[in-house]
């Protein structure tokens, strides 16, 4: 992991958590169905929202561009 992607890959992982935990509650229901398909949907709206906050960090120079990590090696 790169150091300053840390802080928004643990910011993705805590926004998974808590999105799954709060469509858990929401639903209301706690079959094992229900929390297997919950917690792949959390993963992915995880994954997109790690893209979508990484994309615009990179817009606004606040993370390096993935072009410019590959040239200072």
């Amino acid at each position: 992991m790169s150091r300053p992607l840390l802080p928004l890959k643990a910011g993705a992982l805590v926004f998974t958590l808590l999105w799954t935990a709060w469509m858990m509650w929401w639903s209301g229901s706690f079959s094992g169905a229900n929390v297997v398909v919950l917690a792949l949907c959390g993963a992915a709206v995880g994954y997109l929202w790690y893209r979508a906050m990484r994309w615009q960090f990179e817009r606004m120079g606040m993370v390096p561009r993935k072009d410019d990590s590959t040239k200072a090696s």
